[in-house]
């Protein structure tokens, strides 16, 4: 089994394929809400769990993402940017859709347009204004992103249409919720309010605001992902392999997910197999210890989603096979995670086939894979909603099987789920861990279970 995840993102050319790309080797559905309305959101997530019950949904929420209104022209020595509805749109200058004062831009510091390629640093700031030298100069049409590197930002983080996501999220029944441009944690204790209970929170960190607070941000969430579309532009591009490898240390150290992201496999919007640097750059996602890799493009708009996605399920089945990556997450939190690393200790020592994981929560299944055991993980759960939210998890095969009280009948109950869906078979040892106390406790007691 395949430990190592693939998120792929629905588009024109593949929200209609869900369960193609899940039989090819998608885990989770990403739904991008950048291009979409409420109304979309909702009914995509719908239409989603319809084509596949077993593939994990996670929703994008926009965020607060800069923008040029209309195009800019920056070739001369200055150009004056002002916020929409204000100033004229005369030459050398443009509109954006923020007011430069009010979110925080400070003389000296850099607006980057167009993913970085024309570099401005602003000179006089103003109500509704900003006066820049152009330092990289060029031409880009409107609604182009704009980054502030040096800026920390005071924007609004949850519009309106965001909070009205987030509500269609949940209600349409998606497993996890990813919010853009987080800066600190209290982003996203206020999404979590926003949220509820029954959805999972994943953090993008985009920002170099977010890096200075990156383990404070792993300990409210349930997962981070290294968008490195825009940490490309903020910071200097050199960096971007050691910082990827920092937010996936960061992750395995709180025991939460982490995704890699952002043209993983970006010549196969057009082309019909990877380059030799896009295998390489996905395998090195898998020895910096990331859950799962993320198709964006690839697979919302280009020409063949499912053979990309058959491509990525490749190189992870190869880099899966031969690296493995220790978690630290066992001895920065010994108490917490005493019996999933004694079974992963326990699988290692005798070649188990497999561990299984009987959990109502998931929470039992998730400790375990924080620990990234070297065999696969079968998490039994008689709750869909948990298993497919487990879908994310590294190393994770989820199965629903009814969860009576007692043990004996708990245990058999999930290895034949786990036979019927070909994840063990006769003759295999197991490890099992669940709770005798009940359904709903923590994990206290291992097995050694012969099929």
């Amino acid at each position: 089994m395949r430990k190592t995840k693939i998120v792929a993102t629905l588009g024109p050319a593949s929200e209609h394929e869900v369960a193609a790309l899940h039989a090819a080797g998608v885990a989770v559905a990403r739904i991008n809400c950048s291009h979409l309305s409420t109304e979309d959101v909702g009914r995509i997530v719908r239409a989603t769990r319809q084509q596949s019950s077993e593939i994990g949904i996670l929703v994008d929420i926009q965020g607060p993402k800069l923008r040029l209104i209309d195009g800019i022209d920056a070739t001369g020595p200055e150009i004056s940017l002002y916020q929409s509805g204000h100033g004229t749109h005369g030459e050398a200058s443009a509109h954006v859709g923020f007011d430069p004062e009010a979110i925080g831009i400070r003389p000296g510091q850099r607006i980057l347009v167009n993913d970085g390629r024309i570099v401005l640093e602003a000179l006089e700031v103003g109500p509704h204004k900003v006066r820049a030298k152009v330092v990289t100069p060029g031409v880009a049409q409107g609604r182009r992103g704009v980054n502030l590197p040096d800026t920390d930002v005071r924007v609004q983080m949850y519009s309106d249409k965001d909070r009205a996501d987030i509500a269609a999220a949940v209600e349409a029944g998606a497993d996890w919720i990813a919010l853009s441009f987080v800066q600190r944690p209290q982003d996203v204790v206020e999404a979590r309010a926003m949220a509820g209970a029954n959805i999972r929170i994943i953090s993008k960190i985009e920002r170099p605001q977010a890096l200075e607070v990156l383990d404070e941000i792993c300990a409210v969430s349930d997962g981070v992902m290294a968008a490195r579309g825009d940490l490309g532009v903020e910071l200097p591009f050199a960096r971007l392999p050691l910082i990827q490898k920092q937010i996936a240390d960061s992750a395995m150290r709180a025991g939460i997910v982490s995704i890699c992201a952002t043209e993983m496999l970006e010549s196969m919007i057009t082309g019909t197999r990877p380059t030799r640097a896009e295998v390489s750059d996905v395998t090195n996602a898998v020895r910096d210890g990331f859950d799962a890799v993320m198709l964006s493009a690839e697979t919302a708009i280009g020409h063949a989603p499912v053979t990309t996605v058959s491509a990525m399920s490749a190189i992870l089945t190869e880099a899966d096979s031969v690296d493995r990556v220790r978690s630290p997450f066992a001895d920065n939190n010994p108490d917490l995670a005493a019996v999933a690393a004694a079974a992963s200790a326990l699988a290692s020592r005798l070649s188990a086939k497999a561990i299984l994981a009987v959990t109502y929560t998931g929470h039992n299944a998730e400790l375990v894979a924080a620990c990234r055991p070297p065999v696969p993980i079968i998490a039994a759960t008689p709750n869909k909603d948990v298993a497919t939210r487990l879908n994310l998890r590294y190393g994770v095969a989820t199965v629903v099987a009814t969860r009576p009280p007692g043990t004996d009948e708990a245990i058999a109950h999930a290895v034949d789920a786990a036979k019927g869906a070909g994840l063990c078979s006769d003759g295999d040892r197991l490890v099992v861990c669940l709770s005798r106390t009940s359904p709903r406790s923590m994990t206290d007691t291992i097995y050694v279970y012969d099929v």
